[in-house]
C-alpha cells in the first residue's frame, strides 16, 4: 500500500481551501511520498460522490485526505472505499461508543444518520496501475443544532460532547494505516 505509517505521516494543514482531495492530488503532481495527509478547516469546494457537494462549517468537522501510491490494479480501488468506511466506524464505536451502520458505498451512518463520508479518486498509469490514490474523509464532529445538515448527525449531537478533532484525526490515521495494512 505505500508508506503509511503513523510515524512517518507529514499533515500538510490549511484554514481553507477549495477541497483536500483536489490539493492532495497537486501534491501527488509535485512528487508528495504516499501517506501525505491534507486537513483543511474550511473547504470552499467540497465534494461527495457523483457530484455532490459536502458542505461544511468552518473549524468544526473533520476534513481531511491520505494520499498513497498504491501498487496494485485500478480495479481495487472500490475496496479502499470500504476499509475506510469500517475504519471510521471501529473508531467512532471504540472511542465514543457509537454503534454505526453503512449506506453503500461510502457513508457511516449513526441512528440512520450520515456522520461520515469518504470519497476515494484514483489517477492511473497507462499499464492500467494506478499512480495516486486519495481517501477523503469529511466526519462531522462538533457541528449541532442547525449547523448540522438536515438528515445527518455529528459526535456532539450523538455523544454530547465536544472533540478534539485533532485527537481524533490522529486515532483515525492510525486505524486507517492498520486497516490499510491488514487489508481488512
Amino acid at each position: 500500500m505505500g508508506a503509511f505509517q503513523d510515524s512517518t505521516v507529514v499533515i500538510h494543514r490549511f484554514k481553507q481551501i477549495d477541497s483536500t482531495n483536489t490539493v492532495a492530488f497537486r501534491y501527488a503532481a509535485g512528487g508528495a511520498p504516499s501517506g501525505s495527509v491534507f486537513v483543511a478547516d474550511y473547504q470552499t469546494k467540497g465534494r461527495g460522490k457523483w457530484g455532490r457537494k459536502w458542505i461544511s462549517p468552518r473549524g468544526k468537522n473533520l476534513l481531511f485526505s491520505i494520499l498513497l501510491r498504491p501498487n496494485f490494479k485500478a480495479s481495487h480501488a472500490p475496496w479502499i472505499t470500504q476499509i475506510a468506511c469500517r475504519s471510521v466506524a471501529k473508531v467512532l464505536g471504540k472511542r465514543y461508543d457509537l454503534t454505526t451502520s453503512f449506506k453503500r458505498p461510502n457513508d457511516v451512518l449513526v441512528n440512520g444518520k450520515k456522520i461520515c463520508g469518504v470519497l476515494v479518486e484514483a489517477k492511473g498509469r497507462t499499464d492500467g496501475h494506478i499512480e495516486s490514490l486519495v481517501i477523503g474523509i469529511g466526519l462531522n464532529v462538533n457541528t449541532k443544532g442547525e449547523e448540522v445538515f438536515p438528515g445527518a448527525t455529528s459526535i456532539y449531537e450523538e455523544y454530547g460532547k465536544r472533540v478534539s478533532r485533532e485527537a481524533l484525526l490522529k486515532e483515525l490515521l492510525q486505524q486507517i494505516a492498520k486497516d490499510l495494512k491488514e487489508g481488512i
